[in-house]
């Protein structure tokens, strides 16, 4: 039970940090001008593609927890194959994205404790599933967590 208690706690805390980042950003929309509207508009696009990628791979064994999905299958397909959470690179940039254009200190202070709270959920989640897939453990030594490898997958020099 502990599980989901945690589960849902950081859960809770990454779509409240959202929410703050989201509503700065809202609020900011009644500036006249936004300095770097160009780059964070492209921050938010690649967010989203990362998002889009993603969900296609984990469709089977997608849920908002990060506690397995009973009867999923271990993903390590798609951009899976480069980076373990790449739903959390996508919370981020997005996050990025609507922090720059609210451009205040809430909304970077929220974005930097969504990306501690994503980092805790992420390293939880690794935790969760080398307990439930006995291939998590090389995949997860072997693939990057948030950013993936430059130059194509960790695993391609991986002889094991």
């Amino acid at each position: 039970m502990r599980k989901r208690s945690k589960a849902r706690t950081l859960v809770t805390a990454q779509f409240t940090l959202l929410g703050v980042i989201g509503i700065s950003a809202l609020v900011a929309m009644k500036r006249a001008t936004h300095t770097y509207i160009a780059f964070e508009s492209f921050v938010i696009l690649c967010g989203t593609l990362v998002l889009l990628f993603a969900w296609k791979a984990l469709r089977p064994s997608l849920q908002i927890s990060p506690i397995p999905k009973d009867g999923a299958i271990f993903i390590s397909r798609g951009i899976y194959k480069y980076v373990r959470h790449p739903m959390y690179l996508s919370v981020i940039l997005i996050g990025i994205g609507m922090a720059g254009y609210a451009d205040n200190s809430v909304a970077w202070i929220s974005e930097l404790g969504l990306i501690l709270v994503l980092n805790v959920k992420a390293t939880f989640e690794d935790g969760l599933l080398r307990e439930k897939y006995p291939e998590a453990w090389h995949y997860q030594r072997h693939t990057s967590k948030v950013l993936p490898c430059l130059g194509g997958s960790c695993r391609d020099k991986c002889f094991n």
